[in-house]
């Protein structure tokens, strides 16, 4: 399995910041051509947001793309390393922006790294060794499970002003 490369700030994979929509599209079908398995929906595992100009200002990348690639920032594996712990870690590195999202564990946002990370759902380990978690259907254990990681992974320009919104309390998703 092939590796897509977080950049903090600047990209991930080949996708960069600044790319107008023909070339984050061109860049995607290259990598859905290199995939072992081709899917029809690999596009829908990139979201993007532009500018006035057209331009990518945000990527969005759903935690689905790790059926297909490995998404390392700073070799840690996004998709699959336990949120409390890709938080903790990155926290020592650079600090989240502390709002209420951060506070319930939906939502960080790394200004100075240009990253965000978010879940629909929260889960900590105590809740698995719970009576609750254990009286559900095998099946729906294994879905909550996926609640303990991230299930999208954004990157953002790194800027002056991302970091004054950032401080004023202001979240990316």
């Amino acid at each position: 399995m092939d590796n897509l490369i977080i950049e903090e700030g600047r990209s991930v994979g080949t996708l960069r910041i600044g790319m107008t929509k023909q070339e984050l599209d061109q860049c995607v079908r290259t990598y859905q051509e290199k995939c072992i398995r081709p899917c029809d929906f690999f596009h829908s595992l990139f979201k993007y947001e532009y500018d006035s100009e057209g331009k990518v200002t945000h990527i969005h990348i759903t935690d689905t793309v790790k059926d297909y690639y490995t998404c390392l920032f700073r070799d840690i594996d996004v998709f699959n390393t336990k949120a409390s712990k890709l938080v903790e870690g990155l926290d020592k590195v650079s600090p989240y922006i502390r709002d209420n999202d951060a506070s319930l564990g939906f939502s960080y946002t790394f200004p100075e790294l240009g990253l965000s990370f978010w879940r629909n759902h929260v889960r900590n380990e105590e809740y698995f060794h719970s009576e609750e978690f254990k009286e559900l259907d095998p099946d729906i254990q294994e879905d909550e499970m996926r609640y303990l990681y991230f299930e999208t992974t954004t990157i953002f320009l790194i800027s002056r002003e991302e970091n004054i919104e950032g401080t004023l309390g202001g979240s990316e998703a």
